[in-house]
């Protein structure tokens, strides 16, 4: 299989789905929650650009908790989401993207050799 990008470091998927009946994340404002989320991403942090993207989800299954949102490739699980909870998930990509940060700046140790 061809991979045709590069991988994501962190790829946030916020439910914005709307059902006619019934209990749904879309009725709570995900789409404020994650055009938010989006929007901090792009100008807070233009180094993240193709590293770090907040997309809409189709329905995650937990629509009576509160907004439900995922975080691959971390598997990251976020439910009973306020449309106002952006900070929570600010945090979570915060921290993804600074332990990725300080594992991709380790340095590499050079080989030593056993001259004897």
């Amino acid at each position: 299989m061809k991979q045709d990008g590069p991988l994501l470091d962190c790829h946030l998927f916020v439910c914005t789905n709307t059902r006619d009946v019934g209990e749904s994340c879309g009725k709570k404002d995900s789409a404020m929650l994650r055009d938010n989320l989006k929007e901090w991403a792009a100008k807070a942090h233009p180094e993240w650009r193709g590293r770090v993207r907040v997309n809409a989800s189709g329905c995650l299954g937990h629509c009576k908790r509160g907004i439900a949102a995922v975080m691959y490739p971390q598997g990251h699980w976020f439910t009973e989401l306020k449309k106002d909870d952006d900070a929570v998930l600010r945090e979570a990509i915060e921290s993804t993207m600074n332990s990725v940060t300080k594992l991709s700046m380790e340095p590499v140790p050079e080989k030593t050799t056993n001259e004897n």
